[in-house]
């Protein structure tokens, strides 16, 4: 009898063996997907149009910015130098804060002194030439 327990408890070990359940660990949740980054502010979109404005060589002064759609900031500065003025406008992306786009319309101011009028500008509403003043 002893002989057969043995057998059995072998018999038992060698099943017991063959039928473990292996529980696989629950498979890992996915990576969340990437975080858009922030969009940019005001007063970042503001900094960054001074930045652009100053590297042209402008003295700027702020006429309005502003946000057109979800992803673009519009700058807009009053831009000038000693001898020109005008406007500039920058477009800049929200998330990637890269430059999109660029009005420059800064233009040298204009003297206009009528050449043939020594006496400053033409005569009459428009202040240019006449034919009656040659």
């Amino acid at each position: 009898m002893g002989g057969m327990r043995l057998a059995l408890v072998i018999g038992c070990l060698m099943l017991a063996s063959g039928c473990v359940l292996h529980t696989r660990s629950p498979s890992p949740h996915p990576p969340p997907p990437p975080h858009r980054p922030v969009a940019m502010t005001y007063r970042e979109a503001v900094n960054l149009g001074f930045n652009q404005c100053r590297s042209r060589g402008y003295e700027c002064r702020l006429k309005d910015a502003d946000r057109k759609g979800r992803d673009v900031w519009r700058v807009k500065f009053h831009a000038s130098t000693r001898r020109a003025k005008g406007h500039l406008h920058l477009d800049f992306d929200a998330y990637s804060r890269s430059l999109l786009r660029v009005d420059d319309k800064v233009k040298a101011r204009r003297h206009d002194w009528d050449d043939d009028d020594r006496r400053g500008r033409g005569r009459g509403k428009k202040k240019g030439h006449a034919r009656r003043d040659d």
